[in-house]
This record gives structure tokens, sequence and C-alpha cells, in this order.
């Protein structure tokens, strides 16, 4: 069975780091990226790229997202894709509190999908 992955952002780990493991490694595809520049998110090399974080966690095509954005966007779009049915591999911080984790642990517990948090 194979990993379907859908990025949120286009960042330097992403493009240097997430993306290549993703690509190199058997059992995972990157379906889908999204970044504010379509070109960037384009260069990750995703089966479908775009603009829209909000079509990558409505992609059914999508199992799994990596969230590579700025801090403060951690807890809205790991709550939004949890709650999207998608498990989720959240950049640090997972959250900017112990609250915003708790709240992440709780969704995930919630929709029985799995967060963590990159190291």
């Amino acid at each position: 069975m194979s990993v379907r992955w859908g990025f949120l952002g286009a960042g330097m780990i992403a493009r240097v780091g997430l993306a290549p493991a993703v690509h190199a490694a058997d059992g995972a595809l990157l379906q889908h990226a999204a970044a504010r520049d379509h070109a960037r998110a384009a260069a990750l090399g995703a089966v479908t790229t775009g603009t829209s974080y909000e079509a990558v966690l409505a992609d059914p095509d999508v199992d799994a997202v990596y969230i590579a954005l700025s801090n403060e966007a951690h807890l809205p779009w790991t709550l939004a894709a949890l709650r999207a049915g998608k498990h989720v591999l959240c950049e640090k911080p997972l959250g900017l509190s112990a609250g915003e984790v708790e709240q992440v642990m709780a969704v995930a517990a919630e929709t029985g999908r799995t967060a963590v948090e990159a190291s």
C-alpha cells in the first residue's frame, strides 16, 4: 500500500528534505502540493499542484498531509487536515503552546487520525 502525501507549503525543508524523501521512498507518492506561489508548488514534483490548501485537504487521493507553513498557521491547518480525514506530519512546532498541542491531540483522537511533529 502506498501513502499518498499532500503538502501545504513549499519552503526549504519541503523542497530539500521532505519532497525528495517522499519521491525516494518505496510506498510513498507526492500526490498534491499547494503553496502561495504555484511555481514553488510545482517544483516539488507532485502529481497535482496549485495554490489552494483547501484543495489538498479535499483531495480524496491524499492520505496524509505535511504542513510546512509558518508557525502561526500550524494549528488551524493541522486541525483542518485532521477534520478532513487526513493524517498529519507538522513541521515544528506542532503548537505554539501546550494548549494548542492538547487541541491537536483531542481532534486526532476524535477523528481517529495521527498527528505528529516533524523533528
